[in-house]
């Protein structure tokens, strides 16, 4: 698995959010946890969709070597399911993901999708960032949830997640392709400096 050394000058935030979707607007919300998970959060539009709930959440990840090792939790979770380029939501016929969460369908005997969720995303013994998500596709279904609406086809969502917001100045790449990210080709001169002002002054 690759390895990337970044060096940066103020800490990272933990928190990316976005809108998404025209007709029925979705709030998603990704928070990096201390404990190395990932907590993600859907909520519909207060006013909007009246009569749909979320059934399914499916997207990728940036590690296909991680996904068996790799868990989802949440209050309305009925099913989860990893795979690369596997894994499908409520409307089969679309491309595969993969990972996916099954919350809820449009049944009068099932459990009626909810219109705001939170699922946590975890991995058994590697700590998760926002970069594993980052720019990845996702697929969000909507389902209406009355019992006479049953035989509507799905409302689908897709978007990509958002990227990790910047936090101040990003050391630069090093020009000499060091790890340190450009820091050395900074400091090097100024200690070039400071060394010349110190040889005048004496």
């Amino acid at each position: 698995m690759p390895t990337h050394i970044a060096v940066q000058s103020t800490p990272t935030p933990e928190s990316a959010n976005a809108i998404f979707g025209r007709d029925v607007r979705i709030k998603l919300a990704l928070h990096e946890t201390a404990d190395g998970t990932i907590l993600l959060g859907l909520e519909m539009a207060e006013g909007e969709g009246q009569g749909l709930g979320i059934a399914a959440l499916v997207f990728d990840f940036a590690d296909h070597d991680l996904l068996g090792q790799m868990s989802l939790t949440g209050p309305h979770l009925r099913k989860q399911c990893f795979g690369a380029r596997k894994v499908h939501g409520t409307d089969r016929s679309g491309r595969g993901y993969d990972c996916g969460a099954r919350l809820g369908r449009a049944t009068a005997m099932g459990i009626n999708a909810p219109r705001e969720t939170r699922l946590t995303l975890a991995h058994d013994t590697l700590s998760l960032t926002l970069d594993d998500l980052a720019g990845r596709d996702f697929s969000l279904q909507l389902v209406p949830t009355a019992a006479n609406h049953v035989a509507c086809e799905s409302f689908t969502v897709e978007g990509r997640f958002p990227a990790r917001p910047a936090a101040g100045r990003t050391a630069r790449p090093s020009t000499d392709g060091s790890v340190f990210g450009g820091v050395l080709d900074d400091i090097l001169p100024l200690m070039s400096r400071l060394t010349q002002r110190g040889a005048s002054a004496a």
